[in-house]
């Protein structure tokens, strides 16, 4: 049986909608993560061999204006997870969603290998949970761990205040005659839409792959290119030259070949 925390997340209905097609039993996690409690009886009460764990603060902004809540979900939730896993005391395969934000910003396509430095506190929890991760398995040989660091990514049932959903609302509302004020416009971003993301999950899940993978489209563009991309109208953009830029693009050639080889 597949767990999923972070269920009611994009990401998180996908692949519920996935599974269900596939006619595998998924248990979802409707308690609260930062609670031992919720989270060992979750564990204890069903039998769950492949936790994907999507449970997070991920809007950057959210983040940053209540630190305290968002160490508590990104950081203690995922311990609260290797706690109940301990009391389970069985082989687990464990899918983390990190994020390409554990980079620090490169302008080359990053491979699982480059610098970390997360560019802002969201990035900095996740790669937190990581090293938790990472350390927890070097003693337990039964924990079975993929890193998954999710690029962007979009879909049609994303809320604001992300990206994607915040232009939607943008293109309804504004006289998109005028100049279009876009913030972060010259930096570049890997954008692939969410049912990939979720199909390349299942197929990591699949075949119990470990380490650490990027998920992505391998396809670097301009935040503004991106914009337009999907605008219904051509935009005369309004933007700040002098804008601090950052570029978190990916090199996908690891997930190419445990894609292929499978």
């Amino acid at each position: 049986m597949v767990g999923i925390t972070g269920g009611n997340g994009v990401l998180g209905k996908i692949l519920q909608s996935k599974y269900k097609a596939l006619n595998q039993l998924v248990c979802v996690f409707d308690g609260d993560i930062t609670n031992k409690e919720n989270v060992n009886n979750w564990l204890s009460e069903n039998p769950i061999t492949d936790i994907i764990h999507l449970a997070s603060k991920v809007a950057v902004k959210d983040v940053q204006n209540n630190l305290p809540n968002a160490y508590e979900v990104n950081i203690s939730g995922t311990v609260n997870l290797l706690k109940a896993i301990e009391n389970k005391q069985s082989k687990v395969n464990f899918f983390y969603a990190s994020s390409s934000h554990v980079y620090k910003s490169s302008e080359l396509p990053l491979t699982e290998n480059d610098t970390i430095q997360p560019i802002n506190s969201y990035g900095l929890t996740k790669y937190l949970s990581e090293l938790i991760l990472i350390d927890y398995k070097k003693s337990n040989p039964n924990f079975n761990l993929c890193i998954g660091r999710i690029f962007s990514f979009y879909h049609d049932s994303q809320q604001p205040p992300f990206l994607y959903p915040n232009l939607m609302l943008r293109f309804q509302n504004e006289n998109l005659e005028k100049p279009f004020q876009l913030f972060g416009a010259l930096s570049t971003r890997d954008f692939l839409n969410a049912e990939q993301v979720c199909d390349i999950i299942l197929k990591l899940v699949e075949i119990k792959y470990q380490g650490t993978v990027n998920i992505a489209s391998g396809t670097s563009i301009k935040i503004m290119d991106f914009v337009q991309k999907i605008a219904p109208q051509k935009l005369t953009f309004q933007y700040d030259l002098t804008e601090k830029q950052n570029h978190l693009n990916a090199d996908i050639n690891l997930l190419n070949r445990i894609l292929i080889h499978e």
